[in-house]
């Protein structure tokens, strides 16, 4: 017994050394794009202390997710604390691959009793342990161990392979008394606490189901008391939530379409871009090459038809066909690794790849459904080739594909070490992506200052996508930034102005104003023509603070910016009609126009009257203006409304240390 104990855990100890080795290259790696909103520009993460108010701020913190996701947001918390209160990037990647290690521990313990189950014959163990390092050390991993937001779907995942784990324990041992426990208790925590890291762990009750109808034994005698059992279990954990989803569905279908007013594709034409996106996945999988890689996926062209692209309706007949395996094991009464390995994939992406309006196409997205295709892969090579050759071809052929794959998640772990390789690489693996070309671009300013390359980047971005307004801005803030820093130079006149915005930049002064004035008309017709995305009103907000904040590039461009804000504003059905109207009242109070500002102010509480956020910048705006009492009452009142939290009372005692400052300066003023 100490000896299979102590195989077993050299086993599992090469497994996890093998993840830390494979993804050490990269744990200085840069944070990025949603790491800024949900991390470093987190104030709930920024704790000082490990009291209840901090805890539960950090709970809280995310206000982007519907439930808030505070395991996750805990977890970025304590980081940031136990590294001396700085966002330590090693610290926060190392934090990522250990959490990817112990997955890979798990996807072995639950691999090894499925194998157990459907394939008696099999070294369980072992089988186990090459589909959880298959699993662990594939390249399309990588961008959710190094991508450190997406700590929120590698914890999630751990709760739902810890909750697969606990109902295998007693479903496998049925006719004990303690089974039916085991099984709710495998449910209800993984899906509890999976939940509270990401939404993804309300797919647990149904990827326990695809176990049991495609790979867990159906004994023929089975008695009534066992049956009893499978019932109860079922009808509460699978059958009851499939109709409270449905009920939810036919009462509140705004809880999800909503979220459509901020994307640029129909929900006919997401589920039919995502066929396509279904079988890129599967691509990935099985080819992985580190050129087709890439953190975004923006490029990923929309169906807008069955024909358009022709792809779209073989995508969909290909899903019809794959899905024929899994009914007909199902009609059969039958035990079937491919019907396991096309549920798991399927119920896996049920969430983010169907109708629920989120972007179309991410990796991380494959990080739990990869497991049951890894599975099925391993233990059906495994099975095919034992019949004919030898263990030690076998052990051979894995061994080889084990190293293949370490040496291309280790290579692009490599490239994820550094911003500037990460750039480029991004930009390479996919050249018609906007989020490519524009994070290229800020990080060869970032590197050089303002430059030609980047403001090409950010025009080529701008270009890519017809309503893209982000990058598009950001290309006449590159285009200000060359004009103010070349404006001491003399230039001869052009021999001919531009006559679009998409002309190629020239060093001269009378060209490059010209062409501003051009971008500026495809900002505003941009913003005219289109409804435009989440991502339109972020940059809005940008680039007023630039305005706000008197930075340089924006000194010049103060009526173009305001002109964009109030086209926004002029448009009822534009994307956060309140947010607006407090970006416009926040630019009135720095051009001194206080009376007009609390206008806007209140047009955006009217908006939302219950958004605690609206009324703390009210009570700034007050501070601001000296009004030291009212901006006190405002905060007396909103602390005791019923929906604020740790993180709100957190910003309130800020505010609270921000009015006793600026008495005091007052007073050292006047004296």
């Amino acid at each position: 017994m100490v000896s299979v104990f102590s195989n077993l855990y050299l086993k599992l100890s090469i497994l996890f050394l093998a993840v830390v080795l494979v993804y050490f290259p990269g744990k200085n790696g840069p944070f990025v794009a949603d790491d800024f909103p949900n991390i470093l520009d987190n104030s709930g993460v920024a704790i000082d202390s490990l009291d209840v108010d901090s805890i539960r701020s950090a709970m809280v913190g995310n206000t982007g997710a519907r439930f808030k996701r505070p395991l996750a947001g805990v977890s970025f918390a304590l980081n940031y604390y136990f590294s001396g209160q700085s966002y330590d990037k090693q610290v926060f990647k190392l934090t990522n691959i250990a959490v990817h290690g112990v997955n890979a521990i798990l996807v072995f313990l639950v691999a090894r009793l499925l194998v157990g189950a459907y394939a008696p014959s099999c070294p369980s163990d072992y089988v186990a342990w090459l589909v959880a390092m298959v699993w662990a050390l594939h390249p399309l991993q990588v961008s959710t161990v190094l991508y450190v937001v997406q700590r929120m779907t590698s914890l999630s995942t751990s709760f739902v392979l810890m909750g697969i784990w606990l109902f295998l324990k007693g479903r496998l041992a049925l006719n004990a008394k303690y089974s039916l426990i085991l099984m709710f208790a495998g449910c209800i925590s993984g899906t509890g606490f999976g939940v509270a890291a990401k939404e993804n762990a309300l797919l647990l009750p149904f990827m326990i189901a695809v176990c049991e109808f495609f790979i867990l034994p159906r004994e023929q005698n089975r008695s009534r008391s066992d049956k009893s059992k499978l019932r109860i279990y079922y009808a509460l954990t699978l059958v009851l939530p499939m109709l409270v989803g449905l009920v939810l569905l036919l009462v509140a279908p705004d809880f999800i379409f909503r979220d459509y007013a901020v994307r640029e594709f129909t929900p006919s034409q997401r589920l039919m871009t995502e066929a396509r996106v279904l079988f890129y996945y599967v691509g990935l999988l099985f080819y992985p090459d580190n050129r087709s890689f890439g953190l975004f996926n923006d490029d990923f062209p929309i169906s807008f038809g069955l024909f358009n692209p022709a792809t779209t309706a073989l995508a969909l007949v290909g899903i019809i066909v794959l899905l024929t395996v899994p009914v007909r094991s199902l009609l059969c009464r039958k035990e079937s690794l491919v019907g396991f390995a096309i549920m798991w994939f399927l119920v896996g992406h049920s969430i983010e790849s169907t109708i629920y309006p989120l972007e179309l196409v991410f990796e991380h997205r494959n990080y739990l459904p990869s497991v049951g295709v890894v599975i099925f892969f391993v233990l059906g090579v495994y099975q095919f080739l034992s019949k004919y050759v030898s263990k030690s071809f076998i052990n051979a052929l894995f061994l080889a594909l084990i190293v293949a794959l370490s040496a291309g998640t280790y290579l692009r772990a490599s490239i994820w070490a550094d911003l500037d390789s990460l750039a480029y690489f991004e930009v390479r693996n996919h050249p018609s992506s906007p989020r490519a070309n524009t994070v290229y671009a800020n990080t060869v300013e970032l590197k050089v200052g303002p430059n030609i390359e980047s403001y090409q980047y950010y025009l080529k971005a701008a270009k890519l996508n017809n309503y893209e307004i982000a990058s598009l801005v950001e290309a006449y803030l590159e285009l200000s930034r060359l004009i103010y820093l070349n404006r001491v130079k003399v230039y001869e006149a052009p021999v001919t102005l531009p006559r679009s915005y998409d002309d190629s930049i020239q060093i001269n002064m009378a060209y490059m104003e010209e062409l501003r004035h051009l971008l500026n008309q495809e900002v505003i017709r941009r913003i005219s023509a289109k409804s435009s995305p989440l991502r339109t009103m972020l940059e809005l907000r940008s680039v007023a603070n630039c305005l706000i904040n008197d930075d340089y590039e924006c000194r010049e461009i103060s009526g173009d910016i305001e002109g964009w804000i109030d086209i926004a504003l002029s448009r009822p059905e534009f994307y956060d009609q309140g947010m607006m109207s407090l970006i416009k009242a926040k630019v009135l109070c720095k051009r001194g126009e206080v009376q007009k500002a609390f206008d806007f102010m209140e047009k955006a509480i009217l908006a939302a009257p219950d958004k605690v956020y609206f009324q703390t910048e009210k009570a700034y705006l007050l501070i601001t203006l000296r009004e030291y009492e009212k901006a006190e009452a405002i905060i007396d009142v909103v602390e005791k409304w019923p929906n604020v939290n740790g993180f709100d009372r957190k910003e309130f005692s800020t505010l609270r240390d921000f009015i006793r400052a600026s008495r005091v300066k007052d007073l050292n003023s006047n004296s």
